[in-house]
């Protein structure tokens, strides 16, 4: 699921229009998200944008304040993908949960080049502020959907949910990306359905895990062309 990109302003400072702040923004971004923190330059981010150096200090202060932003708002979006996919009602509850960790796990492994000990050394402000709203605002809504499953009689009572999340964020984290993925010769898309698969199916109830893997076998079944 992809969503539409707009960055929340964090209490914004005045003189820079929006064009030319969502410029900034974007190439921030793209250049963050790439090289990780301490490597990218506002020199290289205000050249990207096509602004002056000025214009960038005058719309953020310091590159700190800037990969905030970046950050934050990548989170807010991952968070409004969440809640699309919970409000949705053309899945019901073990497939909408199968979207959930598709999604999340795709949007926070493309920050886990972030979250590392470059982020936590020389933007330790913001490396909090990126564990905390992670923890409270998505693996939180996680946890709701878990507990939802368990008093539906949808997932095992005997799983600790804690742990499961706990799990599911490391195998993100460690597992999700290319080094690591190149010798399996496996695609984000087809590691993340592997990933998906092992929990789902150790997790559902005898009864739910049925009906996830015929669902599952028919998604997979070539169609028939139909004949004239």
């Amino acid at each position: 699921m992809k969503t539409p990109r707009v960055f929340r302003v964090l209490d914004p400072p005045g003189g820079t229009d929006g064009p030319a702040r969502a410029r900034l923004l974007e190439a921030a971004r793209e250049q963050f998200l790439r090289l990780g923190f301490s490597p990218v330059t506002m020199d290289a981010i205000a050249a990207a944008a096509g602004v002056s150096k000025a214009t960038l200090y005058q719309a953020f202060p310091g590159k700190e304040r800037l990969f905030r932003e970046v950050i934050l708002g990548q989170l807010l979006e991952i968070e409004a993908g969440i809640d699309a996919l919970i409000g949705a009602r053309d899945k019901d509850f073990v497939g909408k949960l199968a979207a959930i960790l598709s999604f999340m796990g795709l949007e926070l492994s493309r920050l886990g080049g972030l979250a590392t000990i470059d982020m936590q050394r020389n933007a330790p402000a913001v490396w909090k502020e990126f564990e905390a709203f992670r923890r409270e605002r998505i693996f939180a809504k996680l946890k709701r959907i878990l507990e939802e499953g368990q008093a539906s009689g949808v997932f095992r009572s005997d799983i600790h949910q804690d742990f499961l999340i706990l799990l599911y964020a490391t195998i993100i984290q460690e597992v999700m990306n290319p080094a690591t993925l190149v010798p399996f010769s496996l695609s984000f898309a087809e590691a993340f359905q592997n990933i998906v698969s092992i929990m789902l199916e150790g997790a559902l109830t005898d009864k739910a895990r049925a009906r996830y893997l015929s669902r599952s076998a028919g998604s997979r079944r070539p169609r028939q062309r139909s004949r004239r």
